[in-house]
Order: C-alpha cells, then sequence, then structure tokens
C-alpha cells in the first residue's frame, strides 16, 4: 500500500520522538481549555441569553457537537491544500480565537457561530493530527501507543478541567474563565511550533467528497475494511451509552454527588492511572499477531460486560461501580485502537481513511446517544431500567461475538482483519 511517496514519509520522521512529545503536551493543554468550558458551557450560553432560556442552550451545543463532529470532514478537500504546521496551529489559534470572544457576543446568532467556529478548529486539528500519525508512524504498533499517549493527556485534561470550570467561572464575568481557556489553545499551537514538521500536506483523496465511491465500495466489497467498520459503530454506539444512559442513571440513582462525581468522572481517573499497561499489555499482543479487529472486538465484549453488569439486579452502587472499572478497561483499549485500526486500512490516502474514521463513530455515537437519551429513559421512568442494560449487553456480546465468528470462518481469500 502506497498513501505517500517516500520522499514525504523521509521528510517526516527525523524526529518521532519529538513529534510524540509535542502533540502529547499540546494535547493536553487544548484539551484542559475544553474541559475547562464544556462544563459550564450550558449555563454560559443561557446567561449570555436569558431571554431564548433553554433553546440557545440546546442550539449551541448542537452547533458545537455538530461542528466539533463532522466540520473538518466535510471541509477535507480544502484542509488537505493547507500544510500540517499552520494547518494544526491555526485550527487551535481559531479555537482560541472563538472561544474567548464568546463572552462578548451579544446576539445568539453571534453566540452560534463562534461556537461552530470552536468547533471547527477542534475537528481540524483532531483530523490534522490522527493523519500525520498515521503518514509518519509505519505500523500499528507504534501508531497505537501515540494514540494511547493522545487519551492519557485527553482524560487527564477532563479530569482537571471541572474544577478550573468550577474555580473560574461566574456568569456576571465568563471572559476570565474564557480567557484562560483561549490561553490553553493559545499554548497548544505554540507546543506545536517544535514538534510538527513542516512543508508537507495531508495526501490527497481519491475525490472531492470525504469518502469517495471508490472507497465506500471498498467497504462493501473488502472484508477488512468492513469488519473493521462494523466493529467501531457497533463500539462507538455503547460507547456513548455511558454518556447518555449512564449518566442519567447516576443522577437519578444517587444521593451522594461525591459519588455521582466518582462514577461520571471514573473513566477519565482510570485511564490517567491505567492506560500505559493496557496499551502495553495490547502492544506484547499485537506483537504475537492479534489484529486492530481483534482488540476492537475484545473490547467491545468488555463494553458488552459492563452493560450487563448494570442489568443484573446487584446493589446499584456495587453493580455501577464494577461496570464504570469495566468499561473504563473496554474505552482504554477501544480509543486509541480505533484509530490505529483506521490508520492501517488498505485506503491509498490516510485522510480518507480517517473520514471513514469519523463519519462511522460519528454515526455510532449519535445513534447511541439517540438510544442512551430516548429508550433508557423512557424504560427507567416505568421502572424497567435493568431490562435495557442487560439487552444491550446481551445484544453487544452476541453480536460481537458474530463477528468474530465470521472474521475466523472466512475463507474467501481476503486480507485478514
Amino acid at each position: 500500500m502506497n498513501r505517500t511517496a517516500p520522499k514525504v514519509r523521509q521528510q517526516a520522521d527525523p524526529a518521532p520522538g519529538r513529534l510524540r512529545a509535542s502533540l502529547a503536551f499540546e494535547t493536553l493543554v487544548g484539551a484542559l481549555g475544553l474541559y475547562s468550558v464544556i462544563p459550564v458551557l450550558g449555563p454560559l450560553l443561557a446567561a449570555r441569553s436569558p431571554g431564548s432560556g433553554a433553546a440557545i442552550v440546546g442550539v449551541g451545543l448542537f452547533c458545537y457537537t455538530a461542528s466539533a463532529g463532522l466540520s473538518a470532514t466535510l471541509a477535507a478537500h480544502w484542509l488537505r491544500k493547507v500544510p500540517y504546521a499552520p494547518g494544526m496551529v491555526g485550527a487551535v489559534l481559531l479555537t482560541a480565537a472563538a472561544f474567548g470572544l464568546l463572552p462578548l457576543a451579544g446576539t445568539d446568532w453571534l453566540l452560534c457561530a463562534l461556537l461552530v467556529l470552536a468547533g471547527f478548529g477542534v475537528s481540524a486539528h483532531f483530523l490534522y493530527s490522527r493523519v500525520l500519525v498515521a503518514e509518519v508512524v509505519q505500523h500499528d504498533i507504534g501508531r497505537n501507543q501515540i494514540f494511547s499517549l493522545l487519551q492519557i493527556a485527553v482524560n487527564a485534561a477532563a479530569a482537571l478541567g471541572p474544577f478550573i470550570a468550577n474555580a473560574l467561572y461566574s456568569p456576571d464575568e465568563p471572559q476570565k474563565l474564557m480567557g484562560v481557556v483561549a490561553l490553553c489553545y493559545v499554548a497548544a499551537g505554540v507546543a506545536m511550533l517544535a514538534g510538527i514538521p513542516r512543508g508537507i500536506r495531508p495526501p490527497a483523496a481519491s475525490g472531492r467528497w470525504p469518502v469517495g465511491r471508490r472507497v465506500l465500495r471498498q467497504v462493501v466489497t473488502v472484508p477488512r475494511i468492513r469488519r473493521i467498520v462494523l466493529v467501531s459503530v457497533l463500539g462507538t454506539f455503547v460507547y456513548a451509552q455511558f454518556y447518555s444512559a449512564f449518566v442519567f442513571y447516576v443522577a437519578q440513582e444517587f444521593d451522594s454527588a461525591a459519588l455521582r462525581s466518582f462514577l461520571v468522572a471514573g473513566p477519565a481517573i482510570w485511564i490517567v492511572v491505567m492506560q500505559t499497561g493496557v496499551t502495553a499489555v495490547i502492544s506484547r499482543l499485537m506483537k504475537r499477531g492479534t489484529t486492530p479487529f481483534a482488540v476492537l472486538g475484545g473490547a467491545n465484549l468488555l463494553f458488552g460486560l459492563s452493560m450487563t453488569i448494570l442489568g443484573l439486579g446487584l446493589d446499584p452502587a456495587v453493580g455501577a461501580v464494577l461496570a464504570v472499572l469495566v468499561f473504563s478497561v473496554a474505552e482504554m483499549a477501544f480509543g486509541p485502537m480505533v484509530s490505529t485500526a483506521y490508520a492501517g486500512l488498505p485506503i491509498d490516502s490516510s485522510l480518507e481513511a480517517f473520514n471513514l474514521r469519523q463519519v462511522c463513530w460519528s454515526f455510532g455515537e449519535a445513534l447511541g446517544a439517540l438510544a442512551g437519551g430516548a429508550l433508557f429513559v423512557t424504560l427507567h421512568d416505568q421502572g424497567r431500567g435493568p431490562v435495557y442494560w442487560a439487552t444491550l449487553g446481551v445484544v453487544t456480546l452476541a453480536a460481537t461475538g458474530l463477528l468474530q465468528y465470521l472474521a475466523h470462518r472466512d475463507t474467501d481469500g481476503s486480507v485478514a482483519p
């Protein structure tokens, strides 16, 4: 598979250690800015537009979430014309400016426009950085180690960010917090200057669309690609339950604020503590021949187990703590490996491979959030919440087992999954 010319690889290869350090630090400080604003973004929007009430909160959060999830994918044809260094630095500076100006916005449309710009900067930076790792690092184990390091940085920021938000945010003086958020993103831009290779651009895609017809045909006809798409969509669907159904469940079932905080922050805390060890285990397994597909399947089995635990009728606190621990281990394997798996697919352009990743992730997560936010809430209100958890767990385990069985049974001569 030849995604880029050898000359590009030679330009990018001289300082992978410096690139790793630069990406890790800028991810940490950038994510610290993001997770310092996310906990108070709803109240900030409501305070900036008191006449609109809940409407501006819902619309504003949608604008940011949709933009952060898919805007760079939709603009990938134009982004690939910008080299990595100015593209990545420009993306975080755009987010810094948008968040920094948010307290000054005087109209609803301007609030939403700034949130779209902030989300676009986050989305563009994510796409650039993942494609850069796919282009520079030559093998799955090395890619997974870098993606795991970035996951540690993000979750360390996710654990610290709410404390910064609570300490600095005031409805009357939001500029204090938003100024710190903007500075975090500026620091991320400065950190990238030392480690991002100069003068190289993302590879071309097969057409003007984010995912071209040729790649869509490959999704249907190439078993290896099809399996990664299916296993990743299933995983993101279940992953989304934690941030929709589980968060609602915790808020309804537990009176202790400390326990609620521990459960919701649990995955971020456990990832910071345990990610390095889990990554080392996965690296050893991959050296012995374990494929990214198999790792994703194993993670999905753990996701399914965590859902099943919630449906077993255990003491609520015991069940929730056990489920969070199992879910956290699953996330440690799943999060980095999704990017690793798509980076290694037999798709000519790594940019297009990551566009496909983003489409699949957004699709699975959106469906999961819809199920967790609508179906679970309905069943919970009827006193049948455990039925939701048990059914979801069993279906996830069965679907994952079926995918693994079909992969092992495959005798069509295609590349191993």
